[in-house]
């Protein structure tokens, strides 16, 4: 695991999908982009600097292991992730870990 990837221990869901999210930091990860121009490739996920603090319920939306809200558009739960990835980009930095 990354600093960035461990960093996620205890934070706050940043991607907040609204009827999904847990809101319980226990269940926070470090969600990686799903998108190859992050650079994920068919057996590795996308570089670290590319994700979100997200809990595991988010996530599974995110990735699709899980059905969105009846009604939310792939585009409205990419757009949440991306405001969650940019949430989490200034923790980062305010953490140290990114400049």
């Amino acid at each position: 695991m990354s600093k960035i990837t461990e960093s996620a221990r205890g934070e706050d869901c940043q991607i907040r999908y609204t009827g999904v999210c847990s809101h319980d930091p226990a269940k926070t990860i470090w969600s990686h982009c799903r998108h190859g121009a992050a650079g994920r490739g068919k057996g590795f996920k996308a570089v670290d600097v590319a994700g979100a603090y997200g809990c595991t319920d988010c996530d599974a939306v995110y990735d699709g292991q899980r059905k969105p809200p009846s009604g939310v558009t792939r585009e409205q739960l990419d757009a949440d992730w991306a405001m969650g990835h940019f949430r989490s980009l200034v923790i980062l930095k305010d953490k140290g870990l990114v400049k």
